[in-house]
């Protein structure tokens, strides 16, 4: 296993995207397969397969409007193969100045042509295939 330059730099320009609002990330980098996962905080955040975490990750990036803001730090990532694996802290700014770190943001990605997270070579292009936030309760 070996540290992975590409997938941090593709963890980086996920959530730059994300902060402006460009969806057009999530069509280049989930996995359209029936095996990808998308586990977030909320218990109704459990979506499975590429077009239902496609389309909840489009919902979440164009809904922000390029108004959050997310800022990754301590990226990590590592492949051997066909196989890596993303892992880094998030800080989300809110439209209102104010801030949530989760503990820890984790995602998996495939690659074809953003926690931990498992990935696959195909076709060039690294593609999301599990994802994991967790948000800690504030309440």
């Amino acid at each position: 296993m070996r540290r992975s330059t590409e997938l941090e730099q593709l963890v980086h320009d996920w959530f730059a995207a994300a902060s402006l609002g460009d969806s057009t990330i999530v069509q280049r980098h989930v996995s359209p397969g029936a095996a990808v996962r998308l586990i977030g905080s909320d218990p109704t955040e459990w979506l499975q397969g590429g077009q239902d975490v496609a389309g909840f990750l489009t919902g979440e990036v164009e809904g922000g409007a390029g108004n959050v803001r997310f800022a990754p730090s301590e990226t990590e990532a590592y492949e051997e193969g066909t196989v890596g694996w993303a892992a880094t802290r998030l800080t989300i700014t809110l439209p209102d100045g104010n801030r949530v770190t989760p503990d820890g943001h984790r995602f998996s990605i495939e690659r074809t042509t953003c926690g931990s997270s498992c990935s696959h070579t195909h076709r060039s292009a690294w593609r999301t295939i599990k994802s994991v936030g967790s948000t800690p309760d504030r309440g």
